[in-house]
């Protein structure tokens, strides 16, 4: 007589499932069932007919044709978990469902796993499981249970650890939780012992990790110094570090200022007593950590105050420019009337001539030095800029002219001509200033005459002509700095540039600068440029 499963349209494969028990009173069952028409059986059409949801229980009918369990065949709370089709090794075309006792309440899985690991702490390792959607309400850290066990007393233990299990992706229906319980109490204690810096005797430094309790020392007296959490095997701990006695805990060094190099910086961390490395004082601090000081002085070692470069290099410096007041050549005579002898404009005019300043390049020392002072540098080599001069030209014009000839003819006939003449007056003035130069010659004067007019006129039965002169005086003054000043104030030998920047503050306030000083030295050749040119008209 056949048997049949959830459906008459599925058949149990050999009239009897396979039945396992399970720890705590639960049961697996496999049941494997052939298909009333297996050819067609897979179709995506009859899956309804093959296929139940995961969740639902062992008696519960199929879409298809569904009939009930017989009397006393299903077994309580029977869910399914699993489901497929496929063939057996002897090529049978077989509907394979899986049960499992399921509840709406989380059981143990399997036996639990008790140890005592971790430091002599008792762990407790559970596997629960229960129907799918089944609220879990205990709390990591919180819930607690009072454990005992063969060989161990009673104990009370906090849920420590609490994780989901994973799943086939042909599984459903269930869901399982990994629980760890743990005792409270310290996971680790680690102690390690070293010489202080003060050489009042050994510093003790003991890390604590602690599960729901706070970490203390084993060693007194002993202050705190950190503190931070932590994770043992999946457990969340407290991590507390401690320290007994007094004096260095920690000495760090890294390189000192790259400006200043040969020096390191020193840091000693110290409890009990703070510990000035030698040392220029740079940085010092002290930190309250839960009723404890903890002392930190960082200092630079090495020499400061020193010379850290000296090297050759060319550099570019003002030449002041220079301010003469002179003449020019003679103006020769020129004739406009050779028959007459009529003479034109001759002379000297006034000329003001200047070098203006220039750049020259100069063989320079450069010298990089450290101080704890800015440089006082109050005079520069190749400075114009205290360097100059004005020049004061006065310009004087007398021109005469010739006016219209009167003839007078006495009663004898006889006849005398006078010729009228103008003379008019005129002066000017300027002012030139030269920034950075120098004055040379510091006075000049020049004439410059000639005919301005000429008149023709008959006297005694002949030409003649009456002619005036026009005259231009100029002079030229100068004054501010002449050569005795330049030579006074203008240095071809010294420091050409100074260059400061500050690279380090102690902790008294001393600043500590580096210094670049370019000097050069031209003395034996005065880079200031002659006079010599005249100027010709």
């Amino acid at each position: 007589m056949a048997v049949f499963h959830r459906t008459k349209r599925l058949k149990i494969y050999g009239k009897k499932p396979e039945v396992t028990q399970l720890f705590g009173g639960r049961y697996a069952m496999v049941v494997r069932c052939q298909a009333k028409n297996d050819t067609e059986a897979w179709y995506d059409k009859n899956k309804d007919q093959i296929f139940a949801d995961f969740g639902t229980l062992y008696d519960a009918h199929m879409a298809v044709d569904g009939i009930d369990a017989r009397t006393g065949e299903a077994y309580t709370d029977m869910v399914l978990t699993s489901v497929g089709a496929g063939y057996t090794q002897t090529g049978e075309y077989v509907i394979t469902f899986r049960y499992q006792t399921l509840t709406s309440s989380f059981v143990e899985e399997a036996a639990e796993k008790v140890d005592v690991e971790l430091n002599g702490l008792r762990r407790v390792i559970r596997r629960l499981i229960a129907k799918d959607g089944t609220s879990y309400g205990k709390t990591v850290g919180t819930s607690t249970i009072s454990h005992s066990a063969i060989g161990y007393s009673t104990a009370t233990l906090t849920l420590a650890q609490a994780t989901s299990g994973t799943k086939d992706p042909d599984e459903s229906g269930f869901v399982s939780i990994t629980e760890t319980w743990l005792e409270s109490g310290v996971i680790s204690r680690t102690i390690n012992e070293g010489s202080g810096g003060t050489g009042i005797g050994k510093i003790r430094t003991e890390t604590v990790e602690a599960f729901n309790e706070t970490p203390n020392p084993s060693i007194t007296p002993s202050v705190e110094i950190g503190v931070s959490t932590s994770n043992v095997e999946g457990i969340d701990t407290i991590r507390k570090t401690f320290v007994s006695g007094a004096g260095e805990i920690r000495r760090t060094e890294s390189p000192g200022p790259s400006a200043i190099p040969g020096t390191t910086y020193v840091t000693i961390d110290s409890v009990g007593t703070a510990i000035t490395p030698t040392g220029t004082l740079i940085d010092s601090s002290e930190t309250q950590e839960n009723g404890f000081v903890r002392f930190s002085r960082t200092a630079l070692q090495g020499t400061i105050i020193k010379t850290t470069q000296t090297y050759k290099d060319v550099a570019f410096v003002d030449v002041p420019g220079q301010v003469s007041c002179t003449t020019s050549s003679e103006i020769a005579p020129r004739n406009r009337n050779q028959i007459s002898g009529f003479s034109n404009v001759s002379g000297k005019t006034v000329v003001i001539e200047s070098i203006p300043p220039s750049k020259q390049q100069v063989e320079a020392t450069v010298v990089v030095n450290i101080q704890d002072s800015m440089p006082d540098t109050t005079e520069l080599a190749f400075d114009i800029s205290g360097l100059s001069c004005s020049v004061l030209k006065v310009t004087h014009r007398i021109s005469g002219g010739v006016g219209r000839a009167v003839t007078l003819v006495d009663a004898g006939g006889n006849t005398s001509t006078e010729v009228g003449r103008s003379q008019s007056f005129g002066a000017s003035s300027s002012i030139s200033e030269f920034r950075g130069h120098f004055i040379v010659d510091t006075q000049s004067s020049a004439t410059l005459s000639g005919s301005s007019s000429r008149q023709p006129y008959i006297s005694g039965g002949e030409f003649k002509f009456q002619e005036e002169v026009s005259e231009t005086q100029s002079q030229a003054f100068g004054f501010g700095n002449d050569t005795a000043d330049k030579n006074e104030l203008y240095k071809t030998s010294g420091i050409i540039r100074r260059d400061v920047r500050p690279v380090l503050t102690a902790q008294d306030g001393t600043v500590f600068y580096e210094v670049t000083t370019v000097s050069g030295d031209v003395t034996g050749r005065n880079p200031a440029l002659p006079i010599n040119r005249e100027l010709t008209l």
